[in-house]
Formats: structure tokens, sequence, C-alpha cells
């Protein structure tokens, strides 16, 4: 693959590492603010000791974005030029972190008829309507903290005023109207959320109250009486900043909030990132922390956001609402739901002489359609075409059009793998989703009958959703870096009905992890509600975790993996009524070499008044292969299949009497089936029943990959990469070179492309000399490369381009090791560029533990 090529496919620069400099690990997802740095001091240095030693720093020309107290630390924005190295290096300094632009996501907004009442149903799923009429549990006393857009507290659901004795009781903004201009914060005190929409959406979610204020129908959220404290920390283009996040976090525990919420963009990390830090002491100091797993369901594994991957934070994948209400078509006499691209947004109207013809291959599969020669020899014109969704290589934007250009009149995608997928889309080119079962359908009344014509009516019916009540296809992918599992838990995301500010609608429906969180956010509301003492937020997250029911894909009859969806979906009725606490909350097997299941401790605390009888079993998840055939970059759809560990129990039955434990021991064994060097990731669940009619089972998640997970490929071979290229200065051009090519600083820019289709504990560009001694860390943009990264997206969702990281090495400087205060010059001779991948949980001993490749011979 030419290397020109790839870089007009780059998408997004990266990041610089030093000693104990930490750099943004996250890519494409964010970004940074120039000279802003997150700065943790030694334990018992002060903030007073700290302060002291900043500015008695020599040249250090800065000056605060905040300070921190439970984190020990502060926020600064220098104007002198030092790296965040330098910052390292002062004395009191622990870590350092360059602060992060964060983008809101974007959850699909959905047209439907907001008055349908199955849009209500997701508390049917959760044991949350039983919990509110049969108990009258309403989450009265407990607080709330929703760190987002604001909250627009003037909706009458949500009690219509801000302050002393009104719902949203406490709250700040904390960057103003202007944020994302300069990334300078104009804070006050008024968080109304007017312009954006998300924030006001996920507080309706935890708790709000529309069965008396004219809503198109009356509805509560799950907790329709907690108090509210509303973070303002995205501005109304969506625009924040990681050390604001961090602000907030801290003003909602000072303020007393018993819960926060924390529905953020983010990306694959590993879990040293500064918010996930704060948020587990947060959470070791009696908070809850409840947040986003993502929406890059299509990546495939490795994917789940950072914001919840602290040790004691709880993240959250989503399941679609089990039905909708959508516009919709008939072919060869079957309707069929459709979900129009959010750039037409507006119902399909073609006339009957607008046809359906599929699209195919040579080798007659469904073609995606993203390149005009798909078109090639069929008559289009004046058509509807009939698509593969599969994103891989292009998203919607690139195959409508192709297809516009090509003739057509519309266009219908194949939701992959099911249900009604998002699509951007292009506004004007009529473009829809479908489900993947109507598109086989279709297709084989078109195989029968290709003059069967499409209907298209003009309003909208009521479909039980393919997917629905099954874990959400946009949801992200676990395991975390280190093989964590993550998510934790479920909640209802896809087809929510909450607010929306006054402004925009009143009332909006939207589907995304955004809305998932907020759902396990009132869950622990109502929890807290059925306690008469407020439970610690690792007790409560174990609570809702046994208690949650874990559920299978749409039409398969295994369950769905734990890196989809944790301990399933989220069951209030289950956790207000359980008598049983079952420990860990979760079993992390590791990989082969780390393998830690040979013998693992499991206890049954019985929490009620008097003995329970418990049998124990084993429920077998389906495993997920990211890796089929060797290739570089994980599936963006895991292959799904059924390798089963064995599991033995010390006892097989139990006995506990009232306010008592037993300790159980259990024995794994990785599947037999499954190859190692495809490392499938399988999984189960260890379940302790109680005997009894309606007895509630409790269950622990279990996870593991088979194989050696040092030898999952960090970097991207298959797509050319990692490599080496020249960009000239004057004109851009960029090009190849040959071996022994020398390089001219004056003029040519050389840049190294790479991309991480896993995280890697370090990624480094390394200089060597012609006798193969080590000279360097490369002077990049950001200084030497060195450290950790999460992988990264199979697509940018901005460019539609595959997302490739590029550093530009300059000025033919080198730092001769990563204590080095300042880069060197190297000397006239011929040298080789490496780029090196730790492996995962490798000792990092180079080269050893590295995935290596030598990119450049080149002359200096």
């Amino acid at each position: 693959m030419k290397i020109s090529f790839l870089l007009s496919l780059a998408a997004a620069t990266s990041i610089v590492s030093a000693g104990k400099f930490n750099p943004s690990q996250i890519r494409p997802n964010v970004d940074e603010i120039p000279g802003a740095f997150i700065i943790e001091f030694e334990d018992g240095v002060d903030q007073v000791k700290a302060n002291t030693f900043l500015t008695s720093h020599k040249d250090l020309d800065f000056k605060f974005r905040g300070q921190y107290n439970l984190f020990n630390g502060a926020s600064i924005q220098v104007k002198s030029g030092h790296t965040g190295e330098d910052i390292a290096k002062i004395p009191g300094v622990k870590r350092v972190w360059p602060v992060e632009r964060y983008q809101l996501p974007k959850p699909d907004l959905s047209n439907e008829d907001k008055a349908q009442p199955h849009l209500t149903s997701a508390h049917k799923m959760t044991g949350v309507d039983y919990v509110q009429k049969a108990f009258k549990y309403t989450g009265k006393g407990i607080k709330v903290g929703v760190i987002d857009s604001g909250v627009d507290y003037k909706h009458p659901a949500l009690g219509g005023c801000f302050g002393k004795g009104c719902r949203v009781r406490y709250g700040w903004d904390f960057v103003g109207e202007d944020y994302d201009k300069e990334y300078i914060p104009t804070p006050d005190a008024d968080p109304r959320d007017t312009c954006n929409g998300h924030g006001t959406h996920v507080a309706g979610i935890i708790g709000a109250d529309a069965r008396k204020v004219g809503a198109p129908q009356p509805f509560v959220g799950v907790a329709p009486e907690v108090t509210f404290g509303a973070y303002r920390i995205f501005s109304c283009a969506g625009s924040g900043s990681s050390d604001i996040i961090m602000l907030a976090m801290e003003l909602a525990f000072n303020q007393g909030m018993n819960i926060i919420n924390m529905s953020l963009g983010s990306g694959s990390a590993f879990r040293s990132t500064p918010i996930a830090v704060l948020a587990d002491r947060l959470t070791a100091s009696g908070l809850t922390v409840v947040a986003s797993a993502g929406n890059n369901g299509d990546d495939g594994v490795w994917m789940v956001g950072n914001s919840g991957l602290g040790a004691l934070s709880t993240s959250v994948a989503s399941y679609d609402n089990i039905a909708g209400s959508y516009y919709y078509f008939s072919y060869a006499g079957v309707e069929h739901p459709y979900a129009v691209s959010q750039a037409w947004n507006k119902i399909i109207n073609l006339p009957a002489s607008a046809t359906l013809v599929p699209v195919f291959e040579k080798d007659g599969a469904l073609s995606d359609g993203c390149l005009p020669t798909s078109y090639a020899g069929q008559n289009i014109s004046g058509k509807v075409v009939l698509v593969h969704g599969d994103t891989t290589r292009c998203k919607s934007g690139g195959r409508g059009a192709a297809a516009k250009a090509a003739g057509a009149a519309g266009m219908l995608v194949q939701s992959v793998p099911l249900g009604l997928s998002n699509l951007g889309g292009n506004p004007d080119f009529p473009m829809a989703s479908i489900e993947f079962g109507a598109a086989e359908d279709i297709l084989a009344a078109y195989k029968k009958d290709s003059a069967s014509t499409l209907k298209w009516f003009s309003g909208k019916k009521s479909f039980r959703v393919e997917g629905g009540g099954h874990p959400s296809d946009f949801s992200s992918w676990g395991f975390d870096g280190d093989l964590h599992i993550k998510p934790d838990i479920a909640g209802p995301g896809g087809n929510i009905l909450s607010t929306y500010p006054l402004d925009l609608g009143s009332y909006a429906i939207e589907s995304g992890t955004s809305m998932s969180a907020p759902y396990v956010a009132g869950a622990h509301a109502l929890l807290y509600s059925a306690h008469k003492k407020v439970l610690r937020g690792q007790d409560a997250r174990k609570i809702l975790m046994n208690t949650a029911v874990p559920g299978s894909f749409f039409n398969h009859s295994v369950l769905a993996p734990v890196a989809k969806q944790g301990s399933g979906l989220v069951n209030v009725k289950n956790a207000v009524s359980v008598q049983t606490i079952f420990s860990p909350d979760r079993i992390e097997l590791l990989d082969s070499v780390h393998f830690t299941g040979k013998s693992v401790d499991v206890r049954i605390k019985n929490v009620g008044k008097r003995t329970i009888v418990y049998h124990l079993s084993h429920e077998v998840a389906e495993s997920a292969v990211s890796y089929r055939g060797g290739n570089s970059f994980p599936l963006p759809d895991p292959i799904l299949e059924n390798h089963k560990a064995t599991v033995k129990f010390s006892q097989a039955k139990v006995s506990v009497r009232a306010g008592q434990t037993a300790k159980i021991k259990v024995q794994f064994k990785e599947p037999s089936t499954g190859k190692a060097n495809e490392f499938p990731f399988y999984s189960g669940y260890i379940v302790a029943t109680p005997q009894g009619k309606d007895a509630i089972p409790v269950r622990i998640p279990y996870a593991g990959v088979k194989g050696d997970v040092a030898k999952v490929p960090m970097l991207d071979t298959d797509f050319g990469l990692p490599a080496f290229f020249v960009a000239d200065k004057e004109s851009g051009k960029i090009s190849d070179i040959e071996k022994g090519h020398k390089l001219d600083f004056s003029v040519e820019q050389p840049i190294i492309a790479t991309r991480l289709g896993s995280h890697t504990p370090e990624l480094s560009l390394r200089l060597f000399n012609s006798k193969n001694k080590f000279v360097g860390y490369l002077n990049t943009q950001f200084g030497p490369v060195a450290s950790p990264f999460g992988r990264d997206k199979n697509i940018d969702s901005d460019t539609n381009k595959p997302t490739i990281r590029t550093f530009s090495w300059l000025d033919g400087k080198v730092f001769a090791s990563l204590n080095a205060t300042s880069a060197i010059s190297v000397p006239s001779g011929s040298y080789k560029v490496v780029v090196a991948a730790q492996r995962k949980l490798s000792k990092g001993n180079y080269p050893k533990d590295f995935e290596v490749y030598e990119v450049a011979d080149i002359k200096v």
C-alpha cells in the first residue's frame, strides 16, 4: 500500500510521553488543549507546598485552571512553553497528564411519535414499574449529580425551578456559552441547559415526573423524586475538557451527591486516566460513579469508554427498548419498518416506478455499495438500491454519495448485525436502514419475482424491533487494556423517551449508552430508597450486578458475552428484594499465561432472616472471536462461537444461616475448543440459586481470553502500517523513500504513521545507529513518544476514513532517555527508525516484550 495513500487517510496526530508525564491515551476521540496540564502532587504535599514548588520553578509562567482536593492536584495553563515532561520533574509532582478536550457523544435522535406507549416499556424490562408501584420507592431524599451539558430546570417535569426547595437544588456552570472557541471557561452559577439537550435528557431518564405536565404521554423517570445537582461541563456545541470534568466531580462530592452520572464521549484507554483515578477515590469515599460504556459497538473489542474504567466505577452498556413506532413500507406485500438517515430526516415517498434493485458483488453477496464500481453494469437509474450495511470500508455518507452519482433514487441499507442502524446519510438523498432480517426476506422475494414493487406508507406503525430487549448493537465491547471486565452492567439505552430543553421541543427519544447510564444511576437511587442507610458505591454496584439478568443477542439461544453486557440487564425488582450478597462481583481469569482460575473463592452471604439453601450452577455465554485468519486489526463484528469453560464447585449445595457467610471454592478450566492464536473471549456466570418459590438467583460474571494475550497484534500491519514517509515542507507533497535516503530536515518533514488495533502499555518511536545501538526517542511535535495508548477506531466518524495516528519527527533531534531535559541533534550517519508497541500484560523489557518494526533505513 502506498504511503501517499495512507497519509490521505490520516485522521489525527498523537501524543507525547516522558518520565512521569502521562499522555492522552485516547485517539481520535479527544484532542488536547495546548499548554494545559493536570498535575497530581505527591502524597504528603499539600496545596500550599505544591503551589510554592510551581511558582518557584525557574521561568515557568502559568496560571491555575482549577485545583482539586481529594485528587490532591491542580490543572494549569502554561504560557512559557514548558512541556509535560518539564512539569513532571518539579519537586512534589507525582504525575502529569495533558488536559484533553471532550466532545459530547451524539446519541441517535429519533423522529418517532413520542405518544407511543411502548416507549415507556423499559420500566417493565427492568422491574422499575413494579418497584415504584408495589414498594412506593421514588428516590426521595437521594441526591444525584448530572455531569453533562446542564439541565433545563425550568422544565415542568424536572420541577420548574433551581435552588432551595427545587428538584434541581444544586449545580454550577463550569464552562459558559463560548467555551468551545478558545477553551477558556467563563463559569457562573446558572447551570441551565437551553441549547444542547443532552444533560436534560439524561436528567429526565433518572428522575423526570411528566404525569401531570402535558407531556405527549404521562411517564416518569426511574426515580422521580430524587434531588438533582446540575453540573454544566459542556458548552452549547458539546465541548468540554478533562480538568473541568474533574472539577465537577469534586464539587458534586462536596455538595453531598450520593450518585453522579457521567454520560461522556470517550474512547479506549487504560484505567490510569485522571478521571478514572478520581472516580475510584470518590467511590472509595462513599460516592457512586456511573458512566456510559460508549457507542463504538461497530468497532469490535477493546473499545469500552474510559470514563467508567475505574476499578470501583460502574460502566454501563445498553439494551434496546422492546418496541418502536416507525415509518414503514411494504415489498411483495410484506410490511417492514425503516429508520431514515439523520440528514434526510423525513418520510420517504418515492413513486412506484422506483423499484428495488439489490446491488451484488461478483461472488453473489450483497454489496456494501461503498465504491462507484459497485454499481457498474447495473441499471439503477431512478431505482432504490439495497446494500449491505457493513461499516468496515465506509460510512453511510460515502455509500449514499456513490449511489446517487450512479443515478439511484434512494437507498435501503441492511443493518449489521441486526436492528435499525443510525445512518448519517446525505441531505438530498432518500436513505434509510432496515432490519437485517427484513433485507434477507426482501432478497428472497426479489429472487422469486424481481418485478415486485415498493409501497411507501404515509404514517407510522408499531413494530417489535429486531433486537428489542437485547444488547444494543451500538454498545461498546470490552475489555480494558489489562483484561479487566468492563462494562459492569447494562441498562435500557435504545429508543428512550425523556425530557428535552423547552426551547428544543420539551421531549425527545434518543439512543445511546448516554441513556443507559442514567437509567442505572436511577436504579441506584431506588436501591438506596430501599435501604435505611445509604449504601457505599461499591456495595450498591455489587447488589445491582448480582441481581442483573444477562440476556442473549437477538435470535441467539446462548447468552451474549460478558464483554458486551457485563453482568446483564439491571433488574431493580430483584435488587431491592434480594436476600443474598454474592462476592466478588466479577472473576477475571485473564489469559492462558496468567490464568487465575485454578482456585477461586466465592462467598455467599445470607442477609435475610432465615436459613437459605443455595444451589450452585454455571451459565455459559457465547465466545467472541476477533482474530480469525491472522488479521492484525480486530474484526468490527466479532464472530460468536460456543467455547465453554469447565467449572467445578467444591460443593454444589450449601446451607447458610441468617447473617452468616459460606465460602465455596470454584475451579475453572479454559475451553477445550477455540484456537489460542485467535484469542477467543470466553465468559459466563456463576449462579447461586436460593431454594424455594420466587427465590432470586444471584450471579457473578467471569471472563478470560484463551491464548497468550501478549501475542495479540498491536499494530495494523494488514493496513501497511507502521510506515515512514516524508512531506515536502513547501508543497505538502508526500512520498515514500528508498533505503538509505538522506533526510534534509530543512525541506523535508519525516512522518511516522501508526494504527493501533489494541491497547498497548507503551508505544515508542526509537532511533538506532548503524551498529544497532540505541540513540534515543524521536522528538516529535509532542516531545518523545513512549507511552500507553488505547486502540484506534476502525473508521473516524468525522472524516469517514480509516483512523491513523501520525507523528512528525522534528529537526532530526532525539531525547537520549525519557529523563532527558531536552532534545539533541543526532550526528551525521546512517540510522534505523523503529516503531515498538509493548505487548499486553508484559513486563516491558525491550525488545523481548515488544512488537518491533523497522520502518526506515535513512541517513542524516
